[in-house]
């Protein structure tokens, strides 16, 4: 209520200021026309009845809900409209009351002339002398800045910076466009490019630099890190756009670099409303909803209000801590979010999770996902990738849902490896199963930072024991992505797909492991840790593929989201007697049998020792 009384207050005197401005307009017009100040006086209220029409054209076209602090281009377009168009009837009004046309037109002109100089530029004076008097000023005691892109985004950091609401004091812009170099952008002054940071550094004295590109390249980024190392500067980072488009948070949230910056950062954009669609007040089951990709999907999809989200794992305890995160710690069970204990691989228990909930859209993220662990193991991998994803997708054919998704992998594409080719038979699974009425999609994507087991956490663990670095190979390439940008474009990828396809990320460029160590020892080291090569793990690839070279490769309306038409089938009775038998064969005779359905599957060696448990 307060704040409601300061704004009809502010207005008011915003109001009452233009109101006095037009009368002396009128005055000026009158005399500079005329040399007669007589006619405004003899004439005092129809000019009063001007002068609030004209007003009414400011209200109308809410000039005075734009703060004078915060006024743009957008002032002066509405404040010139309005005004021009209240000239219009006032053309007309005075040409009503005098017989004069000539006369009227260049009273009419002078005023309206002078209505738009002094009405707009007023406040464009006091927007200046408000902004730019931080310009004179030492800096208030904050880090002298240089800000890296002076585009949209670094626009917006110096109107912050102009209205005190950044605790940095920006002393100009670096930008690669040739279009920019010295010019001035947003009152501050492009200084050059990247490639001449370090002489910008020295002659800027800046102490910080904020990096204000949303799709940075890895190479550009390496470059800003390295001339802020070499003169001890501080290197902040704007959010990324997918975090922006999340709503998560805005330009103004500038931050420290993370880890995953230094793979530099590719745009990721995608229209919501397919996801909602199929999301939307509906009956979801999460299955491996403990995991990192699986409690992302959890947490993503109460974004898009789903009836009820059923929360499906065998660890309790990652199960527990979830469904009291979406729950905000204010309860562990509800109707609308219900944690489910349950072992994919026990078909009994997931067909009652079917009967008893009834999903509409599945998504199976459950798996076992660690490629050397598995080697040693491939009978557990074939039981809970195989068997486990045949359990699901099967009861949710019997149970009529409308839609599953299975999460898939890069390394199910020309497998080396036991876990990659339990995942491409999965895949043929999920072909073979697919119905109109239950449409089956799988997505493929590869690595993602900070999941459970990949390389950054064992990396930075590394690196606070002071222990070495271990890389497998200086050659070894990956792609990357974020989880949260990998689950949005699973969501996407899922809702575009009709059911039978095998979906592809595009994961961006990949990144060579060595050097991304290096860099991470770089920039975050203590100086205790190295980087050391350890050799390449049973089944690990040098390199990952996103399509086998047999796979055609459809586009669909989003640039990072692709079709993979795939070759392989799997013959129903067949397979389904080998699902019968899986706890009863031993591990070499599944090997054998991942072989036979996936002929492009690469054994690297033996089954590992752990087997003979």
């Amino acid at each position: 209520m307060k704040n409601r009384l300061k704004r009809l207050l502010r207005r008011g005197i915003l109001a009452v200021a233009d109101i006095a401005i037009l009368y002396c307009c009128a005055l000026f017009a009158s005399y500079a026309v005329s040399s007669n100040l007589l006619i405004i006086h003899s004439n005092i209220i129809p000019i009063f009845a001007i002068i609030l029409m004209q007003v009414a054209f400011l209200m109308a076209f809410r000039i005075y809900n734009i703060r004078i602090v915060d006024s743009s281009l957008d002032l002066a377009v509405r404040g010139a409209s309005a005004l021009l168009l209240s000239s219009l009837v006032i053309l007309v009004i005075v040409l009503t009351q005098m017989k004069d046309f000539a006369f009227a037109f260049r009273l009419t002109s002078v005023y309206v002339s002078y209505t738009v100089l002094f009405l707009l530029g007023y406040r464009i004076v006091y927007r200046m002398l408000f902004s730019y008097h931080v310009r004179v000023a030492t800096g208030n005691g904050y880090p002298r800045t240089l800000v890296y892109g002076a585009g949209e985004i670094g626009l917006q950091l110096a109107r912050q910076f102009y209205k005190k609401k950044l605790p940095y004091h920006l002393v100009g812009f670096v930008d690669d466009d040739p279009a920019k170099q010295h010019s001035i952008v947003g009152g501050l002054t492009v200084l050059g490019p990247i490639d001449n940071l370090t002489e910008i550094v020295r002659s800027s004295q800046a102490e910080v630099l904020i990096l204000a590109i949303t799709d940075l390249s890895s190479e550009k980024m390496r470059k800003s890190l390295d001339v802020a190392e070499k003169f001890g500067i501080e290197t902040k980072i704007v959010p990324s756009l997918f975090e922006m488009e999340q709503g998560r948070k805005s330009v103004a949230d500038i931050r420290s670099i993370n880890f995953d910056d230094l793979l530099g950062r590719s745009p990721i954009t995608f229209n919501k409303t397919p996801v909602q669609e199929m999301v939307n007040g509906k009956r979801i089951l999460v299955t491996g909803a403990g995991g990192s990709i699986g409690s992302e999907i959890s947490r993503q999809l109460l974004s898009y209000q789903p009836a009820q989200l059923l929360l499906l794992d065998i660890d309790e305890t990652e199960l527990h801590d979830l469904s009291l995160q979406l729950h905000k710690y204010q309860a562990e069970f509800s109707e609308t979010i219900m944690p489910i204990v349950c072992d994919v691989r026990n078909a009994t228990k997931v067909s009652r999770v079917f009967e008893k909930y009834h999903p509409e859209i599945v998504f199976h993220a459950a798996a076992y996902k660690h490629v050397p662990m598995m080697e040693y193991y491939p009978e557990e991998a074939v039981r809970t990738n195989v068997g486990g994803t045949y359990n699901v997708l099967r009861s949710a054919i019997d149970y009529s849902a409308d839609k599953c998704i299975l999460v898939s992998t890069d390394k199910a594409v020309n497998p080396t490896n036991v876990m990659g080719a339990t995942k491409r038979v999965a895949e043929m699974v999920a072909s073979m199963l697919s119905t109109r009425e239950t449409e089956i999609v799988c997505v493929r994507f590869g690595n993602v930072l900070g999941s459970r087991g990949s390389m950054l956490p064992l990396f930075l663990e590394q690196m606070r024991a002071g222990l070495p670095i271990t890389v497998t190979d200086k050659r070894i390439i990956r792609f990357f992505m974020t989880i949260p940008e990998a689950v949005s474009l699973v969501f996407l990828a899922g809702a575009l797909g009709t059911g039978g396809e095998v979906m592809v990320l595009d994961m961006g460029e990949q990144v060579n492991i060595y050097d991304f160590a290096q860099r991470l020892v770089k920039y975050f080291g203590d100086g205790r840790s190295e980087v050391i090569i350890t050799g390449l793990r049973p089944g690990e690839k040098l390199y990952e593929e996103k399509l086998s070279d047999k796979d055609k490769t459809i586009p669909t309306d989003n640039p990072k989201v692709f079709k993979a038409i795939v070759n392989g089938t799997l013959r129903r009775e067949e397979f389904e007697q080998f699902i019968q038998s899986v706890y009863t064969m031993e591990p070499q005779q599944l090997v054998g049998i991942l072989r036979d359905l996936v002929p492009e599957f690469t054994y690297q060696g033996g089954v590992g020792t752990g087997s003979s448990l």
